[in-house]
């Protein structure tokens, strides 16, 4: 069936009309409770058996600077580090809390969990922009001190160059309207609490599109998801032959380091072992170093599944899963009836109260007919 509204479609879900539902902002909070243990379901959907499965998303959304451009690309020492003031100051866990609801894991590479060459712990962070919190058992974002003074080394100290101008940093995007308006008022907070001013751009897609092609741009926000689960499939996303302007590849970034291509051409097509391993840290430690993204975040699904709906298990690299699901229909058609009782309540009622109000009139015609005085 096709709902056009999600709430509506959230209801029947609920009335065990669909089997298998989304969780959207609407309803998160009807659906899910976050605590310090994790997530867990609100006692309502507990109450139904509504079984709550989430999975990381082989995807990765970031923000890519125009390695092209005369202000944040190039790869000397100054504009370096001006990429990486930015990349801490970018709040991603902040992001994901406002606008995911939580769904989302902060990116320390291109690579998601669950491809070969993702890391855990202490070693697979970004040291460029966390450090490992021992106490708390993960990655802390470095503090803004450390984002102002790189800000300082790159030549613009308190967000300023050396003639007192303020640096201005042009974010394009299709972003535009009302519902935009949030994302960008907190974009433009993050940069602030550098002193850096950041102009946004807005245009439709095909004006935006032509902007990457051509190289016309400082900063997107843009995004991949998996072709096959394979560390290449990401790389491949800063391997400089595939850049954007130069061969209208996948590399928005327009991304060129001699020797991350090095590296990436003899790993591409390498079987998953130790040495493929040590080029990917290599390569992964030179993408950090010279932070051409403002590395994102990867996405979590979240699914909600009825008791009746067996062989529920999240696969994000295919659709063609529908022939090991099973349903239980005799459970399916048990649960609708108990949820889905007429409610003759009301009806009652409106009956009582309609035939209360109908007995003066009743007793006026039956006197005006016996000619009996009104009292």
């Amino acid at each position: 069936m096709l709902e056009k509204e999600s709430v509506p479609r959230w209801h029947k879900f609920l009335q065990g009309y669909y089997d298998t539902s989304g969780i959207t902002s609407d309803v998160f909070d009807q659906a899910v409770q976050v605590t310090e243990a994790g997530v867990e379901l609100t006692e309502a959907l507990r109450a139904k058996h509504i079984r709550l499965l989430t999975a990381v998303s082989p995807t990765t959304y970031y923000y890519a600077f125009n390695m092209l451009d005369d202000v944040v690309g190039g790869y000397d020492e100054r504009r370096r580090k001006l990429r990486q003031a930015l990349s801490i100051a970018l709040n991603t866990e902040e992001y994901i809390q406002i606008f995911l609801n939580g769904r989302g894991i902060p990116a320390q590479s291109p690579i998601p969990p669950g491809i070969f060459g993702y890391q855990e712990g202490p070693e697979g962070i970004n040291p460029v922009v966390y450090e490992w919190d021992a106490r708390l058992g993960r990655p802390r974002r470095k503090s803004l001190e450390v984002a102002r003074r790189l800000l300082a080394e790159a030549g613009y100290p308190g967000g300023r160059d050396a003639s007192g101008r303020p640096l201005v940093i042009f974010f394009d995007t299709t972003a535009a309207g009302p519902g935009s308006k949030p994302f960008l008022d907190w974009l433009r907070k993050q940069f602030a609490a550098l002193g850096v001013q950041l102009q946004v751009r807005a245009t439709d897609y095909n004006q935006f599109r032509n902007k990457v092609l051509q190289g016309n741009f400082q900063l997107i926000q843009w995004g991949w998801h998996a072709d096959y689960p394979d560390p290449e499939n990401f790389l491949f996303l800063l391997y400089g032959p595939n850049a954007k302007v130069r061969s209208q590849g996948e590399n928005a970034a327009n991304y060129d380091n001699p020797r991350f291509n090095a590296l990436f051409r003899r790993m591409e097509n390498m079987p998953n072992s130790p040495e493929r391993l040590a080029l990917i840290r290599e390569m992964l430690a030179i993408a950090r170093e010279d932070a051409p993204w403002i590395w994102g975040f990867h996405p979590v699904s979240f699914g909600l599944y009825h008791e009746w709906y067996h062989n529920a298990k999240p696969m994000l690299f295919g659709g063609n899963t529908l022939k090991y699901k099973r349903i239980d229909a005799a459970l399916r058609e048990k649960r609708r009836a108990e949820w889905n009782r007429p409610v003759t309540a009301p009806l009652w009622v409106a009956l009582a109260l309609f035939l209360l109000g109908t007995i003066p009139a009743t007793l006026t015609i039956y006197r005006r007919q016996r000619g009996v005085p009104q009292p």
